[in-house]
């Protein structure tokens, strides 16, 4: 446990679909003057170098953020997404999320990102100088819980735990169960994986199990929650079928922002046409919560 490092998956597909929704959610509180609080639980070193020995080894990157260098097209999120990222892929850098809401933030707005890994707290602390952000060496469940509700009473909470072992799925529901309590007007942006499935004969979080189909489980779970709504966000490169390991990933965000649904849907069918030329890749945006 606490041995996973992101420099081997940093600029993956996972994260485009990931932080272009972050993007497009803090443009969404930036509307509006009155600050508001970035809380990121699992922010890993912060910066990844995409010539590193960990990143080379996997090459996750080329079917990520280096097949969208190419776009030409003119959607205002994707848009927005590569002007920030080229400033880091010109060196041959990644940002991840704390860098990402560190260049966002307004003098009126605070942030807290949490990582528990030994090593990459100190590659964090050394990446992310910036007063408006507290840097915490903790665990990201027990610390979201324990921070909330934060003074500014709107904020994007993003959740992007490595999933390591299969408890974390319902780790992440009963901690965001507790916080929603706590902070119900913040938006939660809950990062999953899609991993190659099979039949599930259980209804309860084992791990025993293989991690597949346990995204699919995580989300029916949220479903039942009483959360003031719930979107879906997913970006398939491959069908299951297809895939060995991952083949795309998803957002489950609760309180998301009006019309983030319509607008991301868009861009999401962008990023289809210029990442791959697999006749099974897709996308899907769904309420599994209706808005009132």
């Amino acid at each position: 446990m606490f041995s996973y490092r992101h420099s081997f998956h940093a600029g993956n597909h996972g994260d485009v679909l990931k932080h272009l929704c972050q993007m497009a959610i803090i443009e969404k509180l930036k509307e509006k003057d009155k600050g508001f609080s970035y809380i990121d639980t699992h922010s890993g070193a912060g910066v990844y170098q995409l010539n590193s020995n960990d990143s080379l080894k996997t090459k996750e990157f080329q079917s990520g953020i280096a097949s969208l260098m190419k776009y030409s097209g003119s959607d205002q999120i994707i848009r927005r997404y590569l002007s920030l990222v080229t400033n880091y892929y010109d060196f041959k850098q990644y940002p991840g999320s704390p860098e990402i809401a560190r260049t966002m933030l307004r003098p009126q707005d605070q942030g807290i990102v949490m990582e528990w890994n030994n090593a990459e707290i100190e590659n964090l602390k050394a990446n992310i100088n910036s007063k408006q952000i507290a840097i915490h060496h903790r665990d990201g469940f027990e610390g979201l819980i324990a921070l909330t509700p934060p003074d500014k009473k709107r904020g994007l909470v993003l959740i992007d735990p490595p999933y390591e072992s299969a408890e974390e799925y319902q780790q992440v529901i009963d901690t965001v169960v507790a916080a929603y309590k706590r902070w119900p007007t913040a938006i939660y942006a809950i990062w999953y994986p899609l991993i190659q499935t099979r039949k599930q004969t259980s209804d309860t979080f084992n791990s025993a199990e293989p991690k597949q189909g346990k995204s699919e489980k995580m989300l029916a779970k949220l479903q039942q929650q009483k959360f003031k709504n719930l979107l879906r966000v997913e970006l398939k490169l491959a069908t299951a079928e297809q895939a060995e390991g991952m083949y795309g990933s998803g957002l489950a965000i609760i309180n998301a922002p009006w019309q983030l649904d319509i607008n991301i849907a868009s861009s999401l069918q962008e990023l289809i046409s210029v990442m791959t030329e697999n006749a099974g890749a897709s996308s899907e945006v769904e309420w599994l919560i209706k808005p009132d």
